[in-house]
């Protein structure tokens, strides 16, 4: 593979493409549609509504449809530990979850940006928490990559937020810290790994890691077990100087992850 200049503007890129990809729809007067270009666990485009309350505030809104989403393929998130996990992850993104299980944020127009930012990271991550085995046997993938910590003696912290160059915030699963013989490590666990998700994952990490120590590193695992991962997406994750881990191979990066 070719290898790219260091000169390459990594935030003009996401930005542009972001730009490019995004639609937006009046419903009514007060209420937008925002189509974006990230993807959920069907490889459909997420969307937010915005609605404007007042002149100074508004109210952003998945209306419902990544929990909805879930229910309707089949997943339980009714256990005590995955609701824990669940309003883990919604909490980490300052996001609430409604009764009717919307997942809303309100904002001004100062931090609108942000938090639209933030909504739609939080979105993907919740539909890309789960997945049926091929024995239909539901369970919930970042629980496997916990479990996998544990039973290896790999100290970990989870659910980090990192502000980037660009002061947005970017949420990692995992970190562990640095030591006398390893540097920093932050984890990003990835259900669908596709070349949007890589596209995302390499903005975020670029963004993130010049406010890191030098010698950061960023590890994707992905869960592969009965699915084809995209040879492409990982290709350009290990350009950008990323390490994918696939889930079948886990075993591999006990040694690098424990010391």
């Amino acid at each position: 593979m070719k290898k790219l200049s260091s000169n390459i503007d990594f935030c003009n890129l996401y930005l542009n493409w972001v730009k490019e990809n995004i639609e937006q729809f009046k419903v009514r007067d007060n209420t937008f549609r925002i189509t974006l270009p990230f993807l959920d666990r069907n490889n459909d485009s997420i969307e937010i509504y915005i609605i404007q309350k007042d002149d100074e505030t508004f109210l952003m809104t998945d209306d419902g449809a990544t929990l909805s989403d879930l229910k309707f393929g089949g997943f339980d998130i009714n256990s005590d530990k995955r609701k824990k996990i669940l309003d883990s992850i919604i909490a980490s993104y300052g996001i609430t979850k409604t009764d009717d299980n919307q997942l809303i944020v309100n904002c001004t127009m100062n931090d609108l940006a942000l938090k639209k930012h933030m909504l739609a990271q939080c979105m993907v991550k919740v539909s890309d928490m789960f997945y049926l085995s091929r024995s239909n046997v539901q369970s919930i993938f970042i629980e496997d990559v916990q479990r996998f910590f544990e039973e290896n003696s790999i100290r970990y912290l989870s659910n980090l937020f990192i502000t980037g160059k660009s002061k947005l915030s970017t949420h990692y699963d995992f970190g562990i810290g640095h030591s006398k013989n390893s540097p920093e490590r932050l984890i990003k666990v990835v259900n669908n790994m596709d070349v949007n998700a890589a596209k995302n994952i390499i903005f975020a990490w670029n963004d993130t890691k010049e406010m890191r120590q030098q010698d950061s590193k960023l590890y994707t695992i992905i869960q592969n077990s009965d699915k084809k991962v995209s040879d492409d997406a990982v290709n350009a994750l290990k350009e950008y100087g990323i390490h994918p881990a696939l889930w079948t191979e886990r075993e591999k990066y006990i040694e690098e992850l424990s010391a």
